[in-house]
């Protein structure tokens, strides 16, 4: 038997992989959600979102790709998870193979060239909408920022053959300081916020009833999730692993509530990662 069922539940709630099915639709995290999804629609061009750990970047990439595959729409997604390259050509090279290019070139010119033609096959003769999504986007360097300029340069009088879409910690923000040519070409930015109180309490509750909890039951009292809300200070993924940590606590101790003397024991215990 799974722990979850001892609780009556039908699935782990605080798991810490981003299933989307679990996601909740914070103020900040819906905003940018349903503006990314507005500007991919309108064609924009380059879109950076910028957040600390786990505040929930990964989830957000995942269920805009959700959101587009769900309705059929005809746009063609194509994700960079850890954007290090020592030099443009070896980026320039990962970026053919991952548009399936082949041949022989090996100027920067040349695989710009090769790019750029298949972006317009792609764009205007299969009428498929390219979108670039690149994960800890602050591990880039100068000369990435300028292919990626260079990409967006692509285009015909009425639509750009590419959108970018970066996800990236804070560091970026200096980065982008450095280069402003780049940076004036974000048409959409935003900065994703930890989760305010009544959000924490809104998560918590909502990933408990996706697990299968009945609605206006509750494990977490209301006191609880102001502990938690403070000791995570709003970030999702340390609430998650702070409530799965205590669901554990109550199950061992046989407990069948979280109280917010719970919690401070647990804080208080030897375990350092208690968040």
């Amino acid at each position: 038997m799974e722990y979850y069922e001892i609780i009556g539940l039908k699935k782990e709630p605080f798991s810490m992989a981003p299933e989307p099915e679990f996601f909740y639709h914070s103020k900040s995290h819906g905003e940018c959600l349903d503006r990314l999804e507005i500007s991919l629609r309108l064609n924009r061009g380059l879109n950076v979102v910028i957040g600390g750990i786990g505040t929930g970047k990964t989830m957000l990439s995942r269920l805009l790709l959700g959101r587009f595959v769900e309705f059929g729409q005809n746009h063609k997604f194509h994700l960079i998870l850890d954007p290090t390259w020592d030099s443009s050509r070896e980026f320039l090279q990962y970026l053919s193979k991952m548009f399936g290019l082949e041949g022989n070139v090996s100027q920067h010119s040349e695989m710009m060239d090769q790019i750029e033609h298949y972006l317009i096959d792609s764009s205007i003769h299969s009428k498929r909408n390219n979108v670039l999504i690149i994960d800890e986007g602050q591990k880039m360097g100068p000369n990435q920022l300028e292919i990626i300029r260079m990409l967006l340069n692509f285009e015909t009088n009425d639509t750009k053959l590419i959108q970018v879409i970066i996800f990236a910690q804070h560091e970026i923000k200096e980065l982008l300081d450095k280069h402003e040519n780049f940076k004036d070409r974000i048409a959409f930015g935003y900065e994703i916020k930890p989760l305010d109180l009544e959000d924490t309490a809104g998560f918590i509750t909502h990933r408990m009833e996706v697990a299968g909890l009945l609605k206006g039951e509750a494990i977490f009292s209301k006191k609880a999730i102001e502990v938690i809300h403070d000791e995570t200070k709003g970030y999702p993924r340390k609430i998650v692993r702070m409530c799965h940590q205590m669901i554990i606590e109550m199950i061992l101790n046989k407990r069948e509530k979280i109280s917010s003397d719970d919690v401070f024991e647990l804080k208080k215990s030897s375990n350092p990662f208690y968040v």
